[in-house]
Protein backbone atom coordinates (compact mmCIF):
# COMPACT_ATOMS: atom_id res chain seq x y z
CA UNK A 1 0.00 0.00 0.00
CA UNK A 2 0.93 3.41 -0.74
CA UNK A 3 2.21 5.94 2.10
CA UNK A 4 1.61 9.78 1.75
CA UNK A 5 5.12 9.93 1.64
CA UNK A 6 5.49 7.89 -1.40
CA UNK A 7 2.98 9.85 -2.83
CA UNK A 8 4.65 12.97 -2.36
CA UNK A 9 8.25 11.68 -3.49
CA UNK A 10 6.35 10.67 -6.54
CA UNK A 11 4.69 13.81 -7.27
CA UNK A 12 8.35 15.44 -6.29
CA UNK A 13 9.92 12.73 -9.36
CA UNK A 14 7.46 13.49 -11.83
CA UNK A 15 7.54 17.25 -11.76
CA UNK A 16 11.92 16.98 -11.57
CA UNK A 17 11.01 15.02 -15.06
CA UNK A 18 8.50 17.37 -16.36
CA UNK A 19 10.93 20.45 -15.70
CA UNK A 20 14.12 18.97 -17.08
CA UNK A 21 12.09 18.02 -20.38
CA UNK A 22 10.66 21.39 -20.71
CA UNK A 23 14.61 23.18 -20.21
CA UNK A 24 15.16 20.69 -22.90
CA UNK A 25 12.66 21.83 -25.51
CA UNK A 26 13.86 25.63 -24.23
CA UNK A 27 17.42 24.77 -24.68
CA UNK A 28 16.97 22.80 -28.43
CA UNK A 29 14.92 26.16 -29.56
CA UNK A 30 17.77 28.44 -28.04
CA UNK A 31 20.18 26.03 -29.94
CA UNK A 32 18.70 26.56 -33.73
CA UNK A 33 17.94 30.10 -33.47
CA UNK A 34 21.65 30.51 -32.18
CA UNK A 35 22.54 28.24 -35.40
CA UNK A 36 20.54 30.64 -37.48
CA UNK A 37 21.36 34.05 -36.56
CA UNK A 38 25.54 32.92 -36.71
CA UNK A 39 24.48 31.79 -40.12
CA UNK A 40 22.86 34.86 -41.08
CA UNK A 41 25.64 36.84 -39.73
CA UNK A 42 28.61 34.79 -41.36
CA UNK A 43 30.25 34.09 -38.07
CA UNK A 44 30.75 30.54 -36.50
CA UNK A 45 28.83 29.36 -33.65
CA UNK A 46 31.84 27.35 -31.05
CA UNK A 47 31.32 24.61 -29.19
CA UNK A 48 28.05 24.03 -30.85
CA UNK A 49 25.96 24.64 -27.63
CA UNK A 50 24.09 27.26 -25.86
CA UNK A 51 24.13 27.16 -22.09
CA UNK A 52 21.06 28.64 -19.65
CA UNK A 53 22.57 31.89 -18.50
CA UNK A 54 19.50 33.17 -16.10
CA UNK A 55 16.43 32.64 -15.00
CA UNK A 56 14.04 35.00 -13.92
CA UNK A 57 10.52 36.22 -13.64
CA UNK A 58 8.69 39.68 -15.74
CA UNK A 59 5.45 40.87 -16.15
CA UNK A 60 3.77 40.15 -19.53
CA UNK A 61 1.61 43.20 -21.23
CA UNK A 62 -1.48 42.48 -19.40
CA UNK A 63 0.65 42.35 -16.37
CA UNK A 64 0.78 38.80 -15.43
CA UNK A 65 4.21 37.53 -14.06
CA UNK A 66 6.04 35.39 -17.04
CA UNK A 67 9.51 32.72 -16.81
CA UNK A 68 12.55 34.61 -18.53
CA UNK A 69 15.21 32.74 -19.81
CA UNK A 70 18.68 33.24 -21.23
CA UNK A 71 20.64 30.84 -23.11
CA UNK A 72 23.96 32.31 -24.16
CA UNK A 73 26.65 31.10 -26.40
CA UNK A 74 29.99 31.85 -28.44
CA UNK A 75 31.00 32.73 -31.87
CA UNK A 76 34.10 33.67 -33.43
CA UNK A 77 34.73 35.69 -36.74
CA UNK A 78 37.71 34.59 -37.64
CA UNK A 79 38.03 31.11 -35.67
CA UNK A 80 40.82 32.71 -32.94
CA UNK A 81 38.50 35.11 -31.27
CA UNK A 82 35.05 35.15 -29.65
CA UNK A 83 32.67 37.20 -29.01
CA UNK A 84 29.22 36.15 -27.00
CA UNK A 85 25.74 36.26 -28.14
CA UNK A 86 22.65 34.66 -26.39
CA UNK A 87 18.71 34.28 -26.77
CA UNK A 88 16.31 35.64 -24.60
CA UNK A 89 12.53 33.76 -24.36
CA UNK A 90 9.59 35.70 -22.24
CA UNK A 91 7.03 32.96 -21.21
CA UNK A 92 7.15 30.93 -24.57
CA UNK A 93 7.71 33.09 -26.74
CA UNK A 94 11.43 34.42 -28.27
CA UNK A 95 11.87 38.06 -26.87
CA UNK A 96 15.48 38.88 -28.57
CA UNK A 97 18.18 37.18 -30.26
CA UNK A 98 21.28 39.21 -30.19
CA UNK A 99 25.16 38.92 -31.10
CA UNK A 100 27.54 41.19 -29.50
CA UNK A 101 30.23 41.97 -32.34
CA UNK A 102 31.75 44.46 -30.81
CA UNK A 103 34.84 43.89 -28.49
CA UNK A 104 35.37 39.82 -28.10
CA UNK A 105 35.82 39.15 -24.25
CA UNK A 106 38.51 36.83 -25.39
CA UNK A 107 41.44 37.81 -28.03
CA UNK A 108 44.50 35.88 -29.25
CA UNK A 109 47.06 38.42 -30.37
CA UNK A 110 48.58 36.97 -33.04
CA UNK A 111 52.62 37.81 -33.54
Amino acid sequence: MWTLGDLFILILVIAAVGIWVRHDQFRRRALGLARRATEKADVQLLDQSVSLRRVGLARDDRGWPQLTRRFGFEFSRRGYDRFRGHVDFAGDHVAEVELDLGDPHWRHERD
